[in-house]
């Protein structure tokens, strides 16, 4: 498809004085990554209406990058379900300059919810009774097949990919109850399997970069506190002072002796989970923290920004969100994510199918989807909303830019059951990017137009955004 390569990445660069650029995707997708009217950079005087003082002296996180994960069932459908001229375009689509330009991956360490097989596995697994604490029988060949050759093409596409790892259990033989899931929160992890569980870590990176997969940075659990009654996929819970434990006394030491670089995220929770993620960042392992790893299904956004004022020097992440079942969707998800401190911003399943699988179990997710559909009837590959509205950021918002400010006119806030709510109006969110350029990422949630100016460096330009439209604002000056 390449639609970014004719309408977005082939625009010309931008010179001192040039006009802004306008890029926009409403939400029927009657317009999909659309070239609006250049406006004018003008130092007339501003009418009455509502203004965004975008402040390139005000800095905040720089950007790391915006992704999603390549599941079992993602990696399955791209390879069983596309042809290679297909798999090749796709790759293009999500991953180059010239498609929206995907610079994060969050890969799964053996099977999660989402695996095409009805069948969990992990790269030890071993029959009943029967343990392997020496990684002898630690094995990546079921990843051989499939997962491996698909990230390896993305990579090929975009090299500066930056991927994470974790896994959703640890092999059976780790745990309490001996099992993959974690049901009724009995499957915690034995007090003999700390040590080989940073062994296997060390052994699934090693692989992975022999593979031409580097892994860049870890979490030590998926949801380390997932554990519920009917919860039948895989799974592991771990409280925050044994995440702790694990980090500084097996972990962190076991890639350092292997002279691996993989860093260490703590958490990977909900917002709704701070305390969790307050603990590890003011505790033992904070030392060891690159940074902390979040959801957005419970809890505010806000929540990240309390930690950064409590522990500044972490990195924070949202590396999984699946925004259609939120209230508020993609572009909110993007925007109160970044504004919020998060330097990276991924949503869950690169691809699915047209009935939201393959999914191993019922895991409380029936109207997820992918960032694109494949059927693996006709083999057709269809670019939804968050395709586009992903690219709104990834497309023009470069690795390494700050975030800087500007007003939003929305309030963020959670609901009756701890659901993040935001209130209807204007919100966005800039960065300046490391050429020099500023990009202003704009949604008007409401059901009516909004008309806005906005101030950059003592030149202005105005816009009317139509309701349910997603904006992006390019110029440099």
């Amino acid at each position: 498809m390449l639609l970014a390569s004719a309408l977005v990445m082939g625009m010309p660069a931008l010179a001192p004085g040039a006009v802004v650029k306008v890029v926009q995707t409403d939400a029927n997708l009657s317009q999909r990554l659309a070239r609006e009217p250049n406006l004018a950079l003008s130092r007339a005087r501003l009418q009455r209406r509502v203004v965004i003082d975008v402040n390139e002296r005000v800095r905040y996180q720089q950007f790391g990058g915006i992704g999603a994960s390549m599941t079992d069932s993602s990696a399955w459908l791209i390879s069983h379900a596309l042809g290679p001229r297909a798999r090749s375009s796709l790759m293009e689509d999500l991953f180059d300059s010239a498609g929206i330009h995907l610079n994060f991956l969050r890969v799964p360490m053996g099977a999660s919810d989402y695996t095409a097989s009805a069948n969990p596995y992990t790269y030890d697994d071993m029959p009943p009774g029967q343990s392997d604490p020496s990684m002898s029988r630690f094995s990546i060949a079921h990843d051989l097949t499939y997962i491996i050759p698909t990230l390896r093409q993305a990579l090929k596409v975009n090299p500066r990919l930056w991927v994470l790892a974790n896994p959703w259990t640890p092999p059976a033989w780790m745990k309490r109850n001996y099992l993959l899931d974690n049901t009724g929160a009995l499957g915690g992890l034995l007090p003999s399997a700390y040590a080989p569980l940073a062994s296997y870590f060390v052994r699934f990176i090693e692989a992975y970069a022999s593979q031409g997969v580097p892994i860049d940075a870890v979490t030590p659990q998926n949801e380390p506190k997932s554990g519920a009654p009917g919860v039948a996929y895989p799974s592991l819970t771990l409280p925050e002072a044994d995440e702790a434990d694990f980090i500084t006394r097996d972990l962190e030491p076991a890639l350092k002796a292997a002279g691996l670089p993989t860093s260490i995220y703590g958490g990977d929770l909900s917002w709704s989970s701070s305390p969790y993620a307050d603990a590890l960042a003011s505790g033992p392992a904070t030392g060891d923290l690159a940074g902390i790893a979040w959801h957005c299904y419970f809890g505010s956004p806000s929540k990240m920004s309390q930690l950064h004022s409590t522990a500044p020097r972490l990195n924070q992440i949202v590396d999984e969100c699946s925004p259609e079942i939120r209230a508020f969707g993609t572009p909110e998800f993007l925007i109160s994510s970044l504004r919020n401190w998060a330097s990276v911003v991924a949503v869950w399943n690169v691809a699915l199918n047209p009935q939201g699988g393959p999914v191993q179990v019922k895991n409380g997710c029936p109207n997820c989807t992918g960032v694109v559909t494949i059927s693996e009837r006709s083999h057709a590959v269809e670019f939804g909303n968050k395709y586009y509205q992903l690219g709104q950021v990834s497309a023009f918002v470069q690795p390494g830019a700050w975030r800087i400010d500007s007003q939003s006119f929305v309030r963020y806030g959670v609901d009756s059951i701890n659901r993040e709510t935001i209130s209807g109006g204007l919100d966005d969110v800039a960065f300046q990017n490391p050429n020099g350029s500023k990009v202003l990422v704009a949604y008007n949630n409401s059901t009516a137009a909004i008309s806005f100016a906005v101030k950059s460096d003592g030149s202005s330009f105005a816009y009317t955004i139509p309701p349910q439209a997603m904006t992006t604002f390019v110029w440099r000056r």
